[in-house]
């Protein structure tokens, strides 16, 4: 018997933010709330988005989670961005609360992020933890050993999944030995393989693609529909049916 779920609660970047090249009820996660006959999702995304203020965000805001009866979407954006803090420019970001039924939505602002901003690394070699994806990629993995320690032990429901690049299932070296395997093996992450990008690649070119030869973007409402059925689905079934 299908539980019944109280809130589906949204963070990520561009991918998940609210009628970026698709409509709510036709994103991957609309259409995940749906299955799961959620009626009321909080969705905390924006665009430029870093994994930093994701996890931030998901931490700092916990004493307004259910943790009985609310599900987790946690994605990991492209891996070169950073969170800063914005040098006393009091920036603010905004999430949205949103009615599956009427898919009318209120906001409400973030207050756990004001203050900070999200910077793309680029090519700054300055920033050298970004020169060798390798110990990015660990980085990453360890915050995943943490974050998922963290979620296990208040027995959330939850999905870790990966917006951008697969990461790599051959990064092993030193220190990596622990967390690869760790994050490989865990029931509750998408990381290595059929990723919202990788899905995607070659079979649905994005909507704001600049050229032909370009499938990094945001591959609107069939992109969303085709990592829901080949990735989140399979994945909800599993943990939360």
């Amino acid at each position: 018997m299908l539980k019944e779920y109280n809130n589906l609660w949204v963070f990520g970047d561009s991918f998940t933010t609210p009628n970026v090249k698709v409509v709510p009820e036709n994103s991957f996660w609309g259409l995940a709330a749906k299955h799961l006959n959620i009626t009321n999702i909080t969705n905390c995304s924006w665009p430029g988005n870093s994994f930093d203020s994701v996890c931030h965000m998901l931490i700092s805001m916990q004493e307004q989670y259910d943790w009985a009866n609310d599900i987790f979407f946690i994605g990991i954006p492209p891996l070169w961005r950073l969170t800063i803090f914005d040098n006393f420019k009091d920036t603010r970001y905004t999430g949205y609360n949103f009615n599956t039924t009427t898919w009318n939505s209120d906001k409400f602002e973030i207050s756990c992020h004001t203050g900070l901003q999200n910077f793309n690394v680029g090519k700054d070699k300055l920033l050298t933890i970004f020169e060798d994806r390798a110990w990015t990629e660990t980085e990453t993995l360890r915050t995943l050993f943490l974050l998922t320690a963290w979620l296990d032990s208040k027995n959330a429901r939850y999905l870790i999944y990966n917006l951008s690049d697969p990461l790599d299932a051959n990064n092993k070296w030193g220190p990596s030995d622990f967390l690869l395997p760790y994050c490989m093996k865990h029931k509750n992450c998408i990381l290595f393989e059929n990723t919202y990008y990788s899905v995607n690649v070659g079979v649905n070119r994005p909507v704001d693609a600049t050229s032909e030869n370009v499938w990094r973007g945001h591959h609107g409402a069939p992109g969303n529909q085709l990592f829901f059925e080949k990735s989140i689905k399979p994945k909800i079934e599993e943990l939360f049916c």
